[in-house]
């Protein structure tokens, strides 16, 4: 089929949709289809214009009003509205990503959405602290309500990452059940050139990795926390931290606390480290505080590695309890250095979580999955004959 992938940023590039929308575009292109791709991010004196009608003194707020607010909405819809003119003619079906912009009324051709979140989910993990919701107002709230509404209503059909968020325009925004649709997501690697597995072994220091630039909302404080009672049983445990930028002080010079900070996957010198990372490690932990998806915990799977993550949001539905890793209470130190204490006292046990992480993986979370997942939705949308074992 014929389609138009519209996102705010370059789809072709890792940096759109943390590289989600590029594995879309790849796996659908190398499933056969064509895909022409428009950025609705803005640009020029509309960026500028929508900065400035949207500051605010505090930078987070600032950025969440720019992203959500009605200005980049109406700013980012007119683009879309000239990119679907220019293309009308030439595709069978458009594919937005996320609810930042609307097409117009009538236009024509169908349109499905692919989603990681709503502004619903967003306010359930206000408690959090961590999601846009905090940063904005009840009337703000409300209005981005009302816009996200009006484009799920329009849908053809809403694609989501997990069973959780389905739930949300279920439950939070009326969408027809049989509207909705959970076709999870995959690890974000290039299409033939998925990073080596590491050799295991038993033998091996009793190494912790933990990956994420914001620190605080995944959890990383909670995990150093923990890691002092985990070398109570196992004296020689280590914590490796990639990704934050920073770290607060009191992250530097603890015992058993090595940091790589932000190291960028886009450079050889960048994936050679993060490899090496996966294959010193024993055990993956993200204790996440807010956590749409988590596609980190994917690509841990695909290294081998047994995850320990909290029992919320969409996390269940990744990590399989006793089977691929251990689920704990969130914000709870103690329970999470006893996962990490039971993985990492019986490297047997986890060698065998991780390689049933691994097929997990491999029979649920892959892009080809996903992508024939969402092209046979759209093939009965179009009232298509399903191709290629689709």
């Amino acid at each position: 089929m014929r389609i138009l992938l519209l996102c705010e940023g370059d789809a072709e590039t890792w940096d759109s949709w943390s590289g989600l929308s590029k594995s879309v575009v790849d796996h659908l292109r190398a499933d056969g289809h064509t895909v022409i791709c428009g950025d609705v991010d803005l640009a020029g004196i509309g960026k500028y214009w929508t900065a400035a009608r949207t500051f605010s003194r505090d930078r987070r707020r600032w950025w969440v009003r720019y992203h959500l607010g009605p200005q980049g909405f109406a700013a980012r819809s007119r683009r879309a509205a000239g990119i679907l003119a220019k293309h009308r003619g030439n595709i069978d079906v458009v594919l937005q990503i996320g609810a930042t912009f609307q097409l117009p009324k009538h236009a024509g051709v169908p349109y499905v959405l692919y989603c990681d979140s709503n502004i619903k989910l967003a306010m359930e993990g206000a408690a959090s602290g961590y999601s846009e919701a905090v940063r904005l107002t009840d009337a703000e709230l409300e209005q981005i309500t009302e816009r996200e509404s009006r484009v799920y209503e329009g849908a053809a059909r809403i694609f989501t990452v997990s069973e959780r968020l389905r739930e949300t325009f279920v439950r939070g925004f009326g969408v027809p059940a049989d509207r909705v649709e959970t076709i999870l997501a995959g690890p974000n690697f290039p299409i033939g050139e998925a990073p080596r597995v590491p050799d295991r072994s038993e033998a091996g220091e009793p190494v912790i990795l933990f990956i994420g630039r914001a620190f605080d909302r995944k959890g990383g404080d909670v995990l150093l926390d923990a890691l002092p009672i985990v070398q109570r049983s196992i004296p020689d445990a280590k914590l490796l931290i990639v990704g934050p930028p920073e770290l607060p002080p009191s992250a530097i010079g603890r015992p058993g606390v090595e940091v790589l900070g932000f190291v960028n996957k886009d450079t050889a010198e960048g994936r050679r480290a993060i490899l090496d990372a996966y294959a010193r490690a024993k055990v993956f932990c993200l204790p996440t505080r807010f956590e749409p998806f988590g596609v980190v915990f994917l690509e841990a799977m695909h290294y081998g590695l047994p995850c320990v993550g909290p029992r919320a949001w969409a996390v269940p539905e990744i990590i399989d309890d006793q089977v691929t890793g251990r689920l704990v209470t969130p914000e709870d130190p103690q329970a999470l250095a006893d996962a990490l204490v039971e993985l990492l006292s019986s490297p047997a046990k986890a060698m065998a979580f991780g390689r049933a992480g691994r097929a997990r993986l491999e029979q649920q979370f892959t892009w080809t999955h996903v992508v024939r997942r969402m092209t046979r939705a759209i093939d009965r949308l179009l009232l298509r004959p399903a191709q290629n074992g689709r």
